[in-house]
């Protein structure tokens, strides 16, 4: 082959190639997309991504597949997307649970900020401090006196080390003053079972895991880190409004992208995220659920992640939090 007919060749595949991203920016999807979920199935990420796959899947002309990559804390599934092919079809359930372990372990195969194209927050989810039922700590400030005057005679738990369970329990402390003995469990199964049982004195947790246990009186609520008290739980009270403004603090969930993922595709879907997110119908079941429709676009949820990473990794770095 000649070299003027080889660069012929050349510049033709290379102009097809660059034609071809458009095209098929513009006939995305032509397949499911997979929602990636990092956790087991039952578990409350997987519900609340379940309450909105059919919608979404209205919205983009395809199905919507809700698909499991359990392991390592939600690693498994963040490193799978992270991997794939940036062709927006496979997007990350991330949340802040993938904060908080970037901000303690500094050997995380992936990096939140760099690795994926945020698309949109999805939902809040409300943290509650909980006693058991019978606790001699009936109110919030009856823990935190306690805590103050008998240092170390107070026990957490937490479902382990680096969880959002564990980090809301370290940033309480250090914002109170108390004191306490931290008693990690693997998982929030046999932590609440604890606590129901009187082996540790209280935890802090999401909402949905103790929500079925408090009407029985098996459980109490003191307090909760919302901005203003919830719809919900009206007579349960703010950490803000006992003078502690800067424990407002939530769980979240939202959905992203592999970076390098092409504008156009990535606008498509945020559309449909937004759209379904934002329908009544789904507002409403993610409500029953005892989750806050929260919705942030693309650019606010970027923002909100690196104010997040750097708030949780200065709670690690002052109170020593590291996972090896």
């Amino acid at each position: 082959m000649g070299v003027r007919r080889a660069w012929r060749v050349a510049v033709t595949v290379l102009v097809g190639g660059l034609l071809a991203v458009p095209t098929l920016a513009a006939d995305f999807p032509t397949k499911p997309v997979n929602l990636v979920v990092g956790f087991a199935p039952g578990g409350e990420t997987d519900i609340v991504v379940r309450a909105m796959n059919e919608k979404l899947a209205e919205k983009l002309g395809q199905p919507a597949v809700v698909l499991n990559k359990v392991g390592a804390g939600g690693l498994v599934g963040a490193e799978f997307v992270a991997r794939s092919k940036p062709d927006g079809y496979n997007l990350l359930v991330l949340s802040l649970s993938h904060i908080l372990r970037q901000s303690a372990d500094s050997k995380m195969p992936v990096d939140v900020l760099k690795d994926f194209e945020p698309l949109c927050r999805y939902v809040t989810q409300p943290l509650v401090v909980v006693v058991k039922g019978d606790s001699q700590h009936k109110t919030i400030e009856d823990l935190i006196d306690f805590g103050r005057k008998n240092p170390g005679k107070l026990s957490f738990g937490s479902p382990g080390v680096g969880s959002l369970g564990h980090f809301s329990g370290e940033y309480f402390k250090a914002t109170t003053k108390i004191t306490y003995k931290h008693v990690p469990f693997q998982g929030s199964a046999p932590l609440t079972t604890a606590l129901m049982g009187g082996h540790i004195d209280f935890l802090i947790t999401a909402l949905p895991a103790v929500a079925g246990k408090v009407p029985s009186g098996e459980l109490k609520l003191l307090a909760t880190f919302s901005d203003a008290r919830l719809a919900q739980i009206k007579d349960v009270p703010t950490l803000k409004e006992k003078g502690f403004p800067e424990l407002v603090l939530h769980g979240w969930f939202a959905y992203a992208a592999p970076a390098g993922t092409p504008k156009e595709i990535v606008e498509k879907l945020g559309t449909a995220l937004r759209d379904t997110i934002k329908d009544p119908g789904i507002g409403a079941a993610v409500t029953k659920m005892d989750f806050n429709e929260a919705y942030l676009g693309p650019a606010e949820l970027k923002d909100y992640m690196k104010a997040e990473l750097a708030r949780f990794t200065e709670v690690a770095k002052r109170e020593k939090i590291e996972i090896k």
